[in-house]
């Protein structure tokens, strides 16, 4: 076997293995995206639960668009673009979600500042 064949027989070896390296690279990633997909739609689903189609609507919006771009990669097998794209929906659904929760909130201080003011009057006319 002459030296040009052998580089021909070696480079094409190499070139195979890095298919396979690249191949299996790619195909451990599939478990990963499976999980970061699960997760955002924990995250969207927990957004929901609080209330963040109502009042944290865009953000709402925002999370389930990004989720649904993360399923789609998903289905295309493409996993590293599926993981960042469930990472984005998973944050932004923990943010719609904060956002209704603190809305919710503002809205009880409201209401019990309310409370406290009418009581306040119902104790000012009260005989002293």
């Amino acid at each position: 076997m002459g030296d040009h064949t052998r580089q021909l027989l070696l480079g094409g070896v190499a070139i195979t293995a890095l298919a396979a390296l690249v191949a299996v690279g790619c195909a451990s990633h599939g478990p990963l995206a499976n999980a970061k997909v699960s997760q955002a739609e924990r995250a969207v689903e927990e957004a929901q639960q609080a209330g963040a189609a109502a009042s944290a609507p865009l953000e709402f919006r925002t999370a389930q668009d990004k989720l649904t771009t993360a399923q789609t990669l998903m289905a295309r097998g493409k996993h590293e673009q599926a993981i960042r794209a469930a990472e984005q929906a998973t944050v932004d659904g923990e943010y719609a979600r904060a956002v209704a929760n603190d809305q919710r909130a503002s809205t009880i201080a409201e209401e019990m500042g309310q409370y406290i003011k009418v009581l306040r009057q119902d104790l000012d006319r009260l005989p002293k």
